[in-house]
């Protein structure tokens, strides 16, 4: 049975048994098919290329390479090295730890992350958003749109250093509820106490999961889901009512009857100057009790909580009172205290009305009522309306992005002075073009759901625009008003370019507009476990093509060698047109087979 198969037929028996506990799990790595699977999944990624302490690549990538991994897993001699660990700056002046593994161990953990992801993947809960196939920020986002409508307040939740601070006995007791295969669990304490190594000084890991490995991801939500199903237990509890045994408040009402009061003493009013007064009074109660909300959640027998995780952060929404939400906040710190040893960041935990809104995935979230009051067929009046979920981009993202790219001199004066970019201006001029525009489109796709993007998107367009234009003048020695008469076509203006058939093209400075996108994502099949079977195709292909014993530089047959894969970044120049040539009628590919010797000349420039 290939890799593809057999995935498929873990989640298939996850999906239809929910407590089947899985054996013979360790056997899979004996399956050569496993790690060509891997590393076609790794090679493309940016950190495939860096050389780590074993100064090990994806490069020179081989079956003989792949057997010695096999032989190292069947008697168990596979020990992972250690981390290179450096740290990240963050907004509160602390360093979130990054760490790269090497190759070789980048393809066992990416194949564990395959096989747990198969098993695990099924039994997750469905409002987990957080590195999972399908999901995304944004899948978070619309469903916290859909579900969290007319809600009261909101719980924000954040888990300090989550990846970092996981029990690692805890973990392994959780893993093996569902594994009961003993050399497994031993390989993912070999991952998890693997150490690193920062500023020269070899550390252990006691707690937390594998620095920078492919399989954190899945580890750590593995042991956030036990959090998401005590979730699930405490709001079969907390969930009381229906929406139609909601109160009408107090405030509300009362407010109600002056409004009816005024509009009756409005019909009986006689003289003009009364009506003047009485229809003012009218207007200034009727808009007082329109923005007040209809319901008494503190009064109401209806209560209901619902939640959206991504990661380590997590919103809960009430439909209830302040003490409930109180009440709930304590009795999940105490949950992760009590039963997973992981303290949620006080700073970060906020209660807040869901009209004044909360922060979540970068986004600020506030609930909004439209309600208007008309009548019926029968003359009676109807109040009727909707609540809804809006996003908005936040004040300081658009500021402190200019700040940080460094594109403005004083961000501070009216009107803002443009500064180039020092950097990029070695660049050819299209490609810094592209990358001002990579740039601002990274931007606007992250926030394109927010309902003030378009107002805070044009903002920065514009001085990012005259940016650009300024580091184009500084380069070619010219001014900003010279560059763009130069490259204006019509009302836009861009770099031109020509083709490989010889067409003229321009890539225009971004124009194409930041109108908000409602479902910015497209879930075609509502079933959200992963199709396994139609992406492994290119593994058995990359496995053929070195079983095959031919160098598709210089076309040796010799199964006497041991052919390797080339891993290229980029289009590489080997010093001959017709190798050149070569490569590009291999479907440009950025892995190659290569015999040993044309690899040592790729490697010297030959």
């Amino acid at each position: 049975m290939n890799s593809s198969e057999t995935l498929y037929l873990l989640t298939k028996i996850s999906s239809e048994k929910p407590d089947y506990r899985f054996d013979r799990v360790y056997r899979l790595f004996y399956n050569t098919d496993f790690y060509f699977l891997a590393y076609n999944n790794l090679y493309a990624n940016d950190g495939s290329g860096t050389r780590e302490i074993d100064g090990v690549t994806a490069d020179k990538f081989s079956l003989e390479k792949v057997n010695a991994l096999v032989e190292s897993m069947k008697n168990e001699s596979y020990q992972p090295k250690r981390v290179r660990r450096t740290g990240i700056p963050k907004k509160n002046g602390q360093k979130r730890p990054l760490g790269n593994p090497s190759f070789p161990d980048r393809i066992i953990q990416e194949i564990c992350r395959m096989i747990l992801e198969a098993i695990y993947e099924p039994a997750f809960a469905n409002f987990s958003y957080g590195f999972r196939p399908n999901r995304s920020c944004h899948t978070a986002l619309h469903e916290a749109k859909v579900q969290f409508k007319g809600a009261t307040w909101f719980i924000k939740g954040d888990i300090n250093g989550y990846l970092d601070h996981l029990s690692h006995h805890k973990l392994i007791a959780i893993l093996e509820k569902k594994i009961k295969d003993a050399k497994f669990i031993r390989l993912i304490w070999k991952l998890l106490r693997a150490g690193y190594l920062e500023d020269w000084k070899y550390n252990g890991t006691y707690s937390g999961t594998p620095q920078g490995g492919l399989v954190s991801p899945v580890l750590a939500n593995i042991y956030l889901d036990c959090l998401d199903k005590w979730f699930i237990s405490y709001k079969e509890k907390f969930d009381t009512g229906s929406p139609k045994m909601k109160k009408v408040s107090t405030e509300y009402k009362k407010l109600d009857m002056r409004v009816v009061r005024a509009k009756r003493k409005l019909e009986a009013a006689d003289d003009a100057s009364t009506r003047e007064t009485v229809t003012e009074f009218f207007k200034e109660q009727s808009a007082v009790r329109n923005n007040l909300p209809y319901d008494a959640s503190d009064e109401s027998e209806f209560k209901r909580i619902k939640c959206i995780r991504y990661a380590g952060e997590f919103v809960i929404a009430v439909w209830g009172s302040k003490e409930h939400s109180e009440k709930i906040k304590q009795d999940v710190k105490d949950f992760m205290l009590r039963e997973l040893e992981i303290e949620g960041s006080e700073e970060k935990t906020l209660i807040t009305h869901a009209e004044a809104g909360t922060k979540f995935l970068g986004h600020i979230m506030k609930v909004k009522s439209d309600w208007n009051f008309n009548k019926d067929q029968t003359g009676a009046r109807k109040r009727e309306g909707q609540d809804r979920v809006e996003l908005y981009m936040p004040d300081d993202i658009v500021r402190n992005f200019i700040i940080k790219h460094k594109m403005v001199k004083d961000i501070d004066a009216k009107p803002w002075r443009m500064l180039h970019i020092p950097s990029i201006i070695h660049l050819p001029d299209i490609e810094i073009v592209a990358l001002y525009n990579a740039r601002l489109r990274g931007l606007y796709n992250f926030y394109k759901m927010a309902m003030n993007v378009s107002t805070y998107m044009r903002q920065l367009r514009y001085v990012m625009e005259y940016s650009c234009l300024a580091t184009l003048a500084n380069k070619h020695k010219s001014s900003i008003a010279k560059i763009k008469r130069k490259f204006a076509v019509d009302k836009n203006w861009g770099i031109p370019y020509e083709t490989k058939t010889g067409l003229t093209k321009t890539l225009f400075f971004y124009k194409d507009g930041f109108s908000r996108a409602k479902a910015p994502y497209t879930l075609s099949d509502p079933d959200l476990h992963p199709r396994l079977m139609p992406f492994f195709n290119n593994a058995a292909s990359l496995l053929d093509r070195l079983r095959a014993g031919q160098c598709e530089l210089c076309g040796t047959n010799d199964f006497r060698l041991d052919y390797e894969v080339h891993h290229m970044n980029k289009p590489i120049n080997l010093g001959g047109k017709e190798i050149r040539e070569r490569m590009r009628i291999g479907k440009n590919r950025i892995m190659l087979i290569v015999c040993p010797e044309c690899h040592h000349n790729i490697h010297q420039g030959y």
